[in-house]
């Protein structure tokens, strides 16, 4: 820090007015130059194109030092002092709502759609499908629902999630059967852009199933995947 003075009548010294402004200053930052001058009853204080009167009312010495540092601090703190780093909040973002079309493979191909619905907390988001199918090929007659739980991190353009998979499915050859699949599952979402509230969805993921069905049928065994992978694309819209 540098400090000009101006005129021998000024009643303390350069250093003592430098002692005063050092501990009224961030440590680090651009030196400060200041111009004091002397006038009947006090100073005038200029800096950075800046000045102000200061009256002294008899004060000398480091008391007087003291004063004209308060309002030297004024002038230059603008343009030294540091501002805390503080991260705004993000502002909520709504729920965005998607519909995908999906294909898995099962025994054939389960192919079907989803209601997708993700509620964001900040860089995570709780996300829930709702949604069904009907095998393709495979040898059996068989439909189902699909329901995925699940959370997931959102990092640009790319969503990864992961959670519970339920799949009640429906069978009609032979005597018929009604169960529920149960598992896990994850996946990766590619969102594109097609306007300010409205992406495309490419999407790929697998289910891992506990529960296993087998059935007979014409003397051929078929069972429920352990393991589905699938695929999807669809549109996804933020109200």
């Amino acid at each position: 820090m540098e400090v000009v003075q101006l005129g021998a009548a000024a009643p303390f010294s350069e250093r003592e007015l430098a002692e005063a402004m050092r501990v009224r200053l961030p440590s680090t930052g651009e030196p400060v130059r200041l111009a004091v001058t002397s006038i009947p009853g006090g100073v005038v204080v200029a800096a950075r194109g800046a000045s102000r009167t200061v009256e002294l009312d008899g004060r000398s010495g480091v008391d007087a030092a003291r004063l004209v540092a308060l309002v030297a601090v004024d002038l230059v703190l603008d343009d030294l002092a540091i501002a805390p780093a503080v991260r705004a909040p993000r502002a909520a973002s709504p729920a965005a709502i998607g519909v995908v079309g999906t294909a898995a493979q099962w025994t054939g191909v389960l192919a079907g759609a989803t209601l997708d619905i993700a509620v964001p907390r900040g860089w995570w988001f709780a996300a829930v499908d709702v949604g069904g199918g009907t095998l393709v090929g495979g040898g059996l007659h068989l439909s189902g629902g699909l329901i995925r739980l699940g959370a997931g991190a959102r990092v640009g353009w790319i969503d990864l999630r992961a959670g519970a998979t339920l799949v009640p499915i429906l069978v009609d050859d032979g005597a018929g059967d009604r169960t529920v699949l149960a598992g896990a599952g994850s996946s990766v979402r590619l969102r594109l852009p097609l306007w300010p509230r409205g992406d495309a969805v490419i999407a790929a993921g697998g289910d891992v199933f506990a529960t296993r069905t087998q059935y007979l049928l014409g003397g051929r065994m078929i069972e429920t995947p352990l393991v589905a992978p699938w695929f999807g694309v669809g549109l996804e819209v933020t109200p």
